[in-house]
């Protein structure tokens, strides 16, 4: 069964339901950002035995249009996409809408399961801001959103421009496997480098959390964002500041 989603900017919450018939969204509060005669999306449950998160996201997200047609994702338009352990991370660009794009997060337990999503655009948008970070442009837009998930709760970020993407996503730490070490910050965490299909991206674990931050820019300007990040426990993280 599918279910037709609420036009403009999506979160959605699941708590461990992958049939599509059992997801609600909720429309979240802020801006809502309309792009060109975008008015939905249409949720499909994903095929059993699915491999890649970009073929998962492919098959289950499509978007409604005002004149009744449907634009179809693609996985050459994935901008970034990353796994660490059993989480999934994929931002993907939309059809038929120049620029706007969509970031989703999955668990996987043998299957790919959707826990939330945005989308989003630049038309509407307030100002750009850069709150204290090292950007890989001087400032970009922000979204955010939090998965009140039971067993993992997340919060994201996501920082945009016209071209770039970068997310940042904080969960409690857990063993992870995964990565190569890259380099040491001062205060003592480690960064390891993720082996993606697309984009760029790494983790740390600090003050029992993990970070994982990941987009279409060079290792380089993501180590140094990270290295601009305040401490998670930080009430304003990832900023410096809320203004």
């Amino acid at each position: 069964m599918r279910r037709i989603g609420v036009i403009g900017v999506l979160v959605l919450g699941l708590a461990g339901c992958t049939p599509s018939e059992e997801m609600e969204f909720v429309e979240t509060g802020g801006e809502e950002i309309e792009t060109s005669e975008w008015i939905g999306t249409l949720v499909e449950d994903v095929p059993k035995g699915t491999e890649s998160l970009s073929d998962a996201v492919v098959h289950q997200i499509t978007l409604q249009y005002k004149d009744g047609s449907e634009g179809h994702l693609s996985t050459n338009d994935v901008i970034y996409e990353t796994t660490v352990e059993d989480i999934g991370l994929i931002a993907i660009a939309h059809p038929n809408q120049t620029p706007s794009f969509g970031v989703y997060h999955y668990s996987r337990d043998g299957e790919w399961v959707m826990h939330g999503m945005k989308h989003f655009g630049i038309a509407g948008v307030s100002k750009k801001i850069q709150h204290g970070l090292a950007l890989p442009q001087g400032s970009m837009y922000i979204i955010d959103s939090e998965i009140d998930d039971s067993e993992r709760p997340v919060k994201l970020w996501t920082l945009y421009d016209e071209t770039q993407l970068v997310t940042i996503l904080m969960t409690d730490a857990f063993s992870v496997g995964d990565g190569e070490p890259i380099n040491q910050n001062a205060d003592g965490a480690e960064r390891y480098r993720l082996n993606q299909p697309s984009g760029n991206g790494l983790y740390y674990i600090s003050q029992d959390k993990l970070i994982l931050v990941t987009g279409n820019v060079s290792e380089e300007e993501l180590l140094t964002l990270v290295d601009s990040l305040p401490d998670p426990s930080s009430e304003s993280f990832p900023f410096h500041n809320s203004k």
